[in-house]
């Protein structure tokens, strides 16, 4: 490993015909590009996940609504002894 890195460092000081031919403008565009569409893929992602919730919450609900109804009923009314209960509180105890 210290042989690669040494011959690299080599390479490069000995080297003359090495120059960065890209402007420092045009690394501040594709920079701003990458991450511009970095950004993007993030928010189609989310945008993804968020409506696969919708759908999913959806379809739980049409699968569920039939099933709350049969359990909700019709409401019971209520006998006369439940009817006379008083409640109270402790303050009107005393």
């Amino acid at each position: 490993m210290k042989d690669i890195e040494e011959s690299l460092v080599a390479e490069l000081k000995s080297d003359s015909t090495l120059a960065f031919k890209t402007s420092d403008d045009e690394l501040f565009k594709r920079a701003e590009v990458t991450a511009n569409n970095q950004q993007g893929t993030k928010d189609l992602v989310a945008l993804g996940m968020a409506s696969i919730w919708v759908v999913f919450i959806s379809l739980f609900m049409k699968i569920l609504k039939p099933l709350f109804k049969r359990m909700a009923g019709k409401p019971k009314a209520l006998s006369d002894d439940a009817k006379n209960i008083k409640y109270t509180t402790n303050n009107e105890n005393k």
